[in-house]
């Protein structure tokens, strides 16, 4: 019994209180590290208005089991280690672990950030958060390569031209030279198109690497059962999110505008939004061009907006996910358009979206299921984008992938990732990295949902997805990157710029079960 209480005992985030009861820990977390202030709104302590750099700092600290004070000794409301309120002492240290308690896996913590993480992804959590801060002169980028973008500069670096930054030529082990006929072997001149990702990633039929992965067969997602807290997140039962959340959403992010004198001498209006980057995709495709690790990669469309949370939000990560590929849908003025002109539709609007969806029969058991989502914070998915953009008459596509006994869920997902990228559009390219026309991928597995704009095939063999993940904000760095509009940078340490966006096998075998969806554009 001893050794089963301290495999279930649990530690609160922030300090150094523990317990094998999680609705102990759950109250002890809500009531010492946050507080509701006069209005409603709820307001988080004082680790949650830390800079990115404090914030960092205090993580470090933290993770490598030293006292918070002393990361940050000149914040006195940083709560210390061994600070507990006198209700949550021994009594619930000592309450021995039962067998109706919600198990560890559908268990959620509070970050300082706002976001009600699930424990078995705080690690993973806190180690995004310390790529937010990283800076200019930590990955080496000389400021003499960038500058802010002005509309006077757009005729001197088009985006339309981005490919003229990058090399044509492909590693000789893409090439797959052995299984050439000497008889038909190329001038040296000639460039030839190797293998494409998906071969590279399976094997030759020959020679095999995943062999379990080439037979096995997705699933498209259907409608099962009544969720709860493990799908819907730490809000699954609630009927009405606070009002002080409501109004910030009503608000949005900040707008700002700015207007500027054109090269004709004309008035240009530039207007930014606080939560949206344009131009990340180019920078991110850039990144990996110069990154000696990458054997091959391929990018979405360019013309995508990154789209994360404000401060606070809380888990609508699935709703910043619709909203990019949105983005794409007006940047292209692709198939249904007309239904999202001006600004990028507010999580609010979404709402009541799929709600309409559901109301014309379209995965209209999600009602049931979730219990409607109507100004809550339930987590959506696959589904909800299903069947919005099914109902705007947008053709889509969802699929499952799941782990079985012949075949892991992530390497199926992968190998159709890779799939989808070089295709027959792109058979013909020999670029190291190619920037595709097509749109990204809503990506969801338990608990988290992310945007795939890209996939990266490394020297070492590993196969990794580019994302963007709206729960994080991006770095200075790519902040300054993205608005400077430069595509022919130069960086020493790529790899640590593209650290935050990519996701790896190590990352994905964490989970079982995996689901994609995607905009079949130009598709019937």
């Amino acid at each position: 019994m001893a050794n089963e209480n301290r495999q279930q005992y649990l530690t609160c985030p922030f300090c150094t209180f523990g317990s094998n009861d999680i609705d102990s820990l759950e109250r002890h977390v809500q009531h010492l590290h946050g507080s509701r202030q006069p209005d409603g709104q709820q307001h988080y302590d004082a680790a949650s208005q830390l800079s990115d750099a404090d914030l960092a700092q205090l993580l470090a600290f933290e993770e490598a089991g030293l006292p918070a004070e002393l990361a940050l000794p000149d914040r006195p409301n940083v709560p210390a280690r061994g600070e507990i309120q006198a209700a949550e002492s021994a009594t619930n240290l000592q309450e021995p672990p039962s067998s109706s308690r919600v198990a560890k896996e559908d268990s959620w913590a509070q970050c300082v950030c706002g976001e009600r993480v699930h424990f078995l992804e705080l690690d993973a959590h806190s180690d995004m958060h310390a790529q937010e801060s990283v800076s200019m002169d930590d990955a080496d980028i000389p400021s003499s390569d960038v500058e802010l973008w002005t509309p006077e500069s757009t005729a001197e670096r088009p985006l339309a031209n981005i490919s003229n930054s990058f090399s044509t030529n492909i590693p000789k082990s893409l090439r797959n030279y052995d299984q050439i006929r000497e008889n038909t072997t190329p001038p040296r001149s000639e460039k030839r198109r190797g293998p494409s990702l998906k071969e590279i990633f399976l094997g030759t039929s020959a020679f095999p690497k995943r062999k379990s992965a080439i037979s096995a067969a997705s699933t498209k997602l259907g409608q099962t059962k009544q969720l709860g807290r493990s799908e819907l997140g730490p809000f699954a039962h609630e009927q009405q999110m606070p009002k002080w959340l409501r109004r910030m959403l009503e608000r949005g992010a900040k707008v700002t505008i700015v207007h500027r004198y054109g090269p004709d001498g004309t008035l240009t209006r530039v207007e930014t939004v606080a939560n949206e980057t344009p131009n990340l995709v180019p920078v991110l495709s850039r990144l990996s061009q110069l990154d000696r690790t990458v054997e091959r990669a391929f990018y979405c469309s360019p013309q995508v907006l990154h789209v994360c949370k404000m401060l606070g939000e809380g888990g609508f990560c699935g709703y910043r996910n619709i909203q990019m590929l949105v983005s794409y849908i007006q940047a292209t003025d692709a198939n249904g358009a007309e239904n999202f002109r001006g600004r990028l539709p507010s999580i609010l609007r979404l709402q009541d979206m799929i709600e309409n969806a559901w109301d014309l029969g379209f995965n209209a058991s999600g009602r049931e299921e979730t219990g409607g989502i109507k100004f809550t914070r339930k987590f959506i998915g696959t589904p909800e984008a299903h069947a919005l953009f099914s109902s705007l008459d947008i053709p889509c596509e969802s699929t499952g992938y799941s782990t079985t006994k012949e075949v892991e869920g992530f390497e199926t997902m992968l190998c159709a990732v890779c799939e989808y990228f070089d295709d027959d559009s792109t058979k013909d390219s020999v670029d190291k990295v190619v920037l595709t026309d097509k749109p990204p991928i809503y990506f969801q597995h338990r608990g988290h949902s992310q945007t795939i704009v890209g996939v990266e095939q490394r020297l070492n063999g590993a196969v990794n997805l580019v994302v963007f993940d709206p729960m994080f904000h991006l770095s200075p760095a790519l902040k300054k990157l993205a608005f400077s509009r430069c595509t022919t940078f130069r960086c020493a340490q790529p790899e640590k710029l593209l650290k935050a966006h990519r996701r790896d096998e190590r990352y994905l075998e964490s989970y079982k079960d995996f689901e994609l969806f995607r905009l079949k554009m130009g598709q019937p």
